[in-house]
């Protein structure tokens, strides 16, 4: 796919199936395009991707962040895999978040070329991120000085 049809094809899903599974091969591609982004000081040491993929373990994350957020309906959509795109903090203020952006971006258009539908989530992580008791709960472990 050419570069300007993937970026205006990208769009958020907020209605997954969430038994639809992603592919290993294509997950991978999308992984590897994350990880080919522009980071500042070519600093990739300082990033870090969490990918989750169990049914259970989306579904307990969905139920804690309701509860935290006091919301009804399915904050992760239904997702069959979520990639948490982590860092540490970066010698310059703010880059961390620039990079983490860049990989962001990467990866959902390699996912609209791929045709895989994809969103991007910053609430419900942002949320997950804040309460390591739940991290520890769920069995997901954030590296040590990263955060989503």
């Amino acid at each position: 796919m050419e570069t300007m049809k993937a970026i205006t094809k990208r769009k958020s899903t907020r209605a997954f199936d969430p038994e639809k599974k992603v592919a290993e091969s294509t997950l991978n591609a999308i992984l590897t395009a994350g990880c080919a982004a522009p980071v500042g000081a070519g600093d990739y040491a300082s990033l870090h991707l969490t990918v989750i993929q169990n049914r259970e373990t989306l579904d307990k994350i969905s139920k804690a962040v309701q509860a935290v957020l006091k919301v009804e309906r399915d904050v992760l959509y239904g997702v069959p895999v979520l990639v948490l795109v982590s860092s540490s903090e970066h010698k310059f203020p703010n880059v961390q978040y620039a990079n983490v952006g860049c990989v962001m971006e990467n990866m959902l258009l390699a996912a609209a070329d791929l045709e895989v539908d994809s969103i991007y989530l910053w609430g419900a992580v942002n949320v997950l991120a804040q309460i390591p008791e739940l991290q520890k709960e769920l069995g997901i472990t954030l590296s040590v000085n990263y955060a989503p």
